[in-house]
């Protein structure tokens, strides 16, 4: 049946997660520790965007503030998440 199989998939998927987990692999940044980047805008998700190196970067704002685009602001990796501070 069509359900047994879903159920079999999803029990596998499952424990590959799991596993994954459970190992110590990290993912990596593009960078390691901060960097100083470009505020670029407020997605339109609430997510930060910045400019590093040519790249842009979904990021995390920490603070509440309105800065113009251009503006430098910190870069931040961690635990797979760009954050970004003022």
């Amino acid at each position: 049946m069509i359900l047994d199989r879903l159920l079999n998939v999803s029990t596998a998927n499952r424990l590959v997660d799991l596993e994954f987990r459970a190992s110590d692999t990290t993912i990596q940044g593009d960078f390691v520790g901060s960097v100083t980047g470009k505020w670029v805008k407020l997605g339109s998700r609430g997510e930060g965007v910045v400019s590093y190196n040519n790249k842009r970067y979904p990021t995390k704002p920490i603070g509440f503030v309105s800065i113009p685009a251009g503006t430098e602001v910190e870069l931040s990796y961690a635990n797979g998440i760009y954050y970004s501070k003022f």
